[in-house]
């Protein structure tokens, strides 16, 4: 039982994509997960959480990860958050439509 819900099938997609990423730089899931985190230019602060000093090492080693493009590429598209109503359905109602002129002018 999940609560709140998780969509198990898309968490474990995340999980591949940053152990692939974790391989390529020699770091832990955990550090590409706060290193992906850290990266994004709207966060100011992470919550890190460690019980033996291998974890604090592994989180505190995100502030050192330099994720390149297509790694932040990768873990964008496999974190993306599904559209939900009514957002996909305006989106699908405005697919091939131009967009609405500006205000004439004066």
């Amino acid at each position: 039982f999940n609560f709140p819900p998780v969509n198990e099938d898309r968490a474990w997609a995340a999980v591949a994509v940053m152990r692939e990423i974790a391989g390529k730089h020699g770091v832990s899931v955990a550090t590409v997960a706060l290193g992906y985190v850290l990266a994004k230019p709207f966060v100011m602060s992470v919550i890190i959480g460690a019980s033996r000093m291998e974890q604090l090492e592994q989180n505190l080693a995100a502030t050192e990860l330099k994720l390149d493009s297509d790694d932040l590429a990768r873990l964008d598209e496999v974190s993306a958050l599904p559209s939900e109503y009514p957002g996909w359905m305006l989106e699908r109602q405005a697919a091939g439509r131009p967009p609405a002129p500006f205000a004439a002018k004066k």
